[in-house]
């Protein structure tokens, strides 16, 4: 149906427009609908405030200085997002239209929809969709080591029904706010502290995205380093391509590896960084940078979590005079995955079942698995032999010398 300058129009608006729907109308609807939809929506929106009767399209051409082709294309952006409904009245002479205008869905309600969420990510590049998804989160107040003390009201069963939905858990502890990954119970990283020591012109919102903030804290995590150490690092790992800052997630990973561990103390030691754990087992003396590989090795390339790995490495610290042989862990580590490790349960369960298995050996032996190499086996194997049949020729030799004197 082709509008026509002469088409006339009314329009229904909702509520007013707060700084919220704005907002969102800019950050996430602007990609979508484009530039001529949200200018429409808006001058729309300011004439349902004002105007009273019907007014011709010719008004919106002259005030957007856009053709009726551009004004019914952007009003069927709108439609497309749910932000326009339109009806018509279809006359000889002339047609009448009634815009009912709907607010943009808050920020919040917009990334819960997996549709408007998944057309925002295709209208801007993932980079830019995660930065605006972190503004959003890091919005509300962190709420981490705080009581919810508010007084209980007994409410009507309307009322109650009405509240259903809210967290009613009394002093429970809050979770943080802060969510960037799906493992983030792997993570033990204080967010909070670590964005309230940053400053935007260092670390930028568009680099905090999803991807970067897990990377910070899993490497904080692993490594046992504090926010300000991670402030840091994350400052030195900044460089600039194209004349746009970035994180090198590569060199950021490099200076974790060499930093020096700083969380060494927790009530549960199992629960410590793998890297803080070994550091406590040599009564504080830093991991050496092969040591750290090993431990890295184990938990990205084996994926153990970390309460496994310190249960493993107390194992295997155990067995081994307190050394840290490659080959040895990888042989453990490959045993323990085949037989099913994944939890700080299943790890002691494995831990005692070789411990009794091998309770039988010399507290200074090797598992017989240690010597899997056939040829080391052989060597040791014919050095024995050859030791016993030379203590045999000497004895043999003492003996007939006394025999002849």
């Amino acid at each position: 149906m082709n509008l026509k300058p002469k088409d006339v129009y009314r329009i229904e608006t909702g509520a007013d427009l707060s700084e919220e729907m704005i907002s969102s109308l800019l950050t996430f609807y602007l990609p979508l609908v484009g530039n001529d939809a949200v200018l429409l929506y808006l001058f729309l929106h300011s004439e349902g405030r004002m105007a009273k009767t019907n007014e011709p399209h010719s008004r919106i051409s002259v005030h957007l200085n856009r053709s009726m082709d551009e004004i019914e294309r952007a009003r069927a952006h709108l439609e497309e997002y749910l932000l326009v409904r339109t009806w018509v009245n279809e006359n000889e002479t002339r047609n009448s239209y009634i815009y009912r205008l709907n607010t943009p869905l808050p920020p919040e309600s917009f990334l819960a929809s997996n549709e408007f969420l998944s057309a925002y990510r295709r209208a801007v590049d993932n980079r830019h969709a995660d930065a605006s998804v972190s503004r959003i989160e890091s919005r509300a107040l962190p709420l981490s080591g705080y009581r919810d003390i508010t007084l209980s009201v007994r409410h009507k069963p309307l009322e109650r029904e009405l509240l259903e939905n809210e967290n009613t858990a009394g002093s429970k502890p809050v979770r943080p706010s802060y969510r960037f990954a799906e493992d983030e119970q792997d993570i033990r990283f204080d967010y909070e502290k670590f964005l309230s020591l940053e400053h935007d012109l260092w670390f930028p919102n568009i680099l905090r995205t999803s991807e970067n903030m897990a990377l910070i804290g899993r490497l904080a995590t692993f490594y046992g380093l504090s926010p300000e150490t991670m402030v840091r690092l994350v400052g030195d790992s900044i460089t600039l391509f194209s004349g746009e800052k970035t994180l090198n997630t590569q060199l950021l990973e490099r200076k974790a590896a060499r930093a020096k561990t700083e969380l060494t103390e927790a009530k549960d030691p199992y629960a410590l960084s793998p890297v803080s754990f070994l550091m406590s087992k040599q009564n504080g003396t830093p991991v050496t940078q092969a040591d750290k590989r090993i431990l890295e090795k184990l938990a990205k390339e084996m994926q153990f979590p970390d309460e496994v790995i310190n249960v493993m490495i107390e194992y295997i610290l155990e067995l081994s005079d307190n050394q840290l042989n490659n080959r040895f862990v990888d042989m453990v580590a490959g045993e323990w995955a085949r037989d099913g490790v994944a939890n700080r349960e299943d790890a002691f369960k494995e831990r005692k079942k070789k411990t009794r298995r091998s309770s039988s050996r010399k507290i200074d032996q090797l598992p017989a698995y240690y010597n899997a190499n056939p040829r080391r086996t052989q060597e040791k194997q014919t050095m024995s032999e050859e030791e016993v049949r030379r203590a045999t020729e000497l004895l043999k030799s003492r003996g007939k010398g006394k025999t002849d004197g």
